[in-house]
């Protein structure tokens, strides 16, 4: 897998520095291309990491929602990177800076769910040692 990864990135870089000179716009969506095609290809992980949660939120009791919530975290983190690498790559930079701050926006948002909980489970925790 590591290796098909490398090699999608280093056909892309390449085929990129050479178009860049005569189409600019080309490279840019090759270099887009190659991005979505790395992606495509670690996608089955994904599907393990959810089922390893899945076991673990089963074992633990935590509930399913937070982890949820914490996925949806992490996936938004990558989702918004990759955008803001894809707008600088484009020599975009300001639309770069607008996704990342729409992104933390969407972030932070996505974190209030979590720490409500954990502040639920803490105030339990003091209760039942009262």
């Amino acid at each position: 897998m590591i290796l098909r990864i490398a090699a999608i990135g280093i056909v892309t870089v390449v085929s990129v520095l050479v178009v860049r000179n005569e189409r600019s716009d080309i490279a840019a969506l090759i270099g887009i291309v190659g991005g979505v095609a790395i992606i495509l290809s670690v996608i089955d992980y994904f599907t393990e990491i959810v089922a390893l949660l899945a076991d673990l939120t089963d074992r633990t009791g935590i509930n399913a929602t937070l982890v949820g919530y914490l996925v949806k975290i992490v996936g938004a983190g990558y989702i918004i990177e990759f955008a803001c690498d894809t707008a600088e790559d484009a020599k975009l930079p300001t639309l770069a800076n607008k996704i990342a701050l729409g992104g933390k926006v969407v972030i932070f948002c996505l974190t209030i769910p979590v720490v409500t909980e954990l502040v639920n489970i803490v105030i339990s925790l003091l209760s039942s040692y009262s």
